[in-house]
């Protein structure tokens, strides 16, 4: 794959880590206007330090986007005492053993025949 094409595919992650260089102005427009992410730094723990923290930033925005169309596995058991409304719609209580559950999100009840 050569730069260029792996440029196209994957933009975002564009990142050049300049190591006890100076970035001369033109390089930083030009970084600018393709949307490369130059990082500086004279001591390479600091440059690897801001890279990891900007590719978590990258992380945690993609979760951000992607949040509401995801679906998060969690695990509940259900509150006997707590059941309130057993036919549509089901309003029972539960409680998360594991995992993260929203609003909105589908409900399996494994049974031997499928899990």
């Amino acid at each position: 794959m050569t730069p260029t094409l792996s440029f196209a595919l994957s933009h975002r992650y564009a990142t050049i880590l300049a190591f006890d260089v100076k970035i001369e102005r033109d390089a930083q427009e030009l970084a600018d206007s393709l949307g490369v992410k130059i990082f500086q730094a004279d001591i390479i723990y600091h440059l690897f330090d801001k890279f990891t923290s900007y590719r978590e930033e990258l992380k945690q925005r993609k979760r951000d986007e992607n949040k509401h169309i995801a679906v998060f596995p969690c695990k509940l058991r259900v509150l006997p005492q707590y059941i309130f409304n057993s036919r549509d719609p089901i309003v029972m209580g539960v409680m998360v053993e594991a995992g993260i559950i929203k609003e909105g999100t589908p409900l399996c009840v494994p049974s031997k025949d499928r899990l």
